[in-house]
């Protein structure tokens, strides 16, 4: 047996080891930054699932991408990096570069269209408006945002949605409104979406804008789900922290472990005990067999 001082050392290199794989994958350094908007699509593809700014440890994101550096600060301000990034939100989402959410962490978030339905399947309430209203789970007030996109019968800018919805102007108003949102973009009902020329976000349900990844999220179980989410993250991700990130993605901790525990069963992912993670980690070995 090593010397546990011995045994540390082998730890901690082995951790540095792994972030630095997770950092050029994540293009989190000098050498594999991004050096735009024009990048993101592919990256978002490579990866998944990925946040526009610092949102979890655990997750990605396209600021630390552009920036190449996973320690930079955000700034408030316009003429900055964080502004330039902020902006990604219309030019991409014209671009149509992934499904936009607030998913990690209830921040926004990019989804790539071929992980999508396995997202969906596993972070998104699938239950029908009418049924969520009847059973107490989301207020009247989120209700009347479904009926006048459902009214609509298609998508509504977010000022004519709130004409629609019955939110008159008014701070108090627009706080109902955001709080009723919320609710909506909690259970990933509502699909945000900017068009070509035009500023304002637009507003769909997710069942309506995007049938076929919704009813190719039904045809999955959340095992099937979960397997698919995982052998897009763990590769890139290099190793995993169960319980960091099941409570950033809003998943129990338990279920995310079993789907681990399967790759591990398959030969493509270790268990090991890493310095400053609780519990076990989870080491991609899969690539290197």
């Amino acid at each position: 047996m090593l010397p546990r001082d011995t045994e540390e050392v082998y730890e901690l290199e082995a951790v540095a080891t792994l972030t630095k794989r997770r950092l050029a994958n994540w293009r989190q350094t000098p050498e594999t930054r991004i050096p735009g908007d024009e990048e993101a699509p592919e990256l978002i593809d490579q990866l998944g699932i990925i946040t526009l700014y610092p949102a979890s440890p655990e997750v990605p994101n396209l600021y630390h991408a552009y920036m190449g550096d996973p320690n930079t600060k955000t700034e408030a301000k316009w003429d900055s990096p964080s502004g330039i990034v902020y902006s990604w939100r219309w030019t991409l989402g014209r671009r149509e570069a992934g499904f936009y959410a607030v998913l990690v962490r209830k921040r926004p978030t990019f989804v790539s269209w071929q992980l999508l339905p396995a997202a969906l399947r596993l972070f998104a309430d699938l239950r029908m408006p009418d049924e969520l209203y009847d059973q107490g789970v989301i207020s009247s007030a989120a209700y009347r945002i479904t009926q006048a996109l459902e009214a609509a019968g298609g998508a509504l800018t977010t000022g004519d949605l709130r004409e629609a919805a019955g939110f008159p102007a008014g701070r108090e108003q627009r706080t109902a409104y955001l709080k009723a949102v919320e609710e909506l973009d909690t259970r990933l009902l509502l699909a945000k979406f900017f068009t070509p020329g035009d500023d304002d976000a637009h507003h769909a349900l997710l069942y309506v804008r995007y049938r076929e990844y919704v009813d190719a999220a039904e045809r999955l179980t959340r095992e099937e789900a979960l397997d698919q989410v995982l052998r897009v993250y763990l590769p890139n991700a290099a190793y995993a922290a169960p319980t960091i990130l099941a409570r950033h993605l809003r998943l129990e901790e338990a279920e995310l472990c079993v789907g681990l525990d399967r790759l591990v069963e398959g030969g493509q992912a270790d268990k090991r005990t890493l310095p400053g993670y609780k519990g076990d980690c989870y080491v991609w070995v899969g690539d290197a067999k």
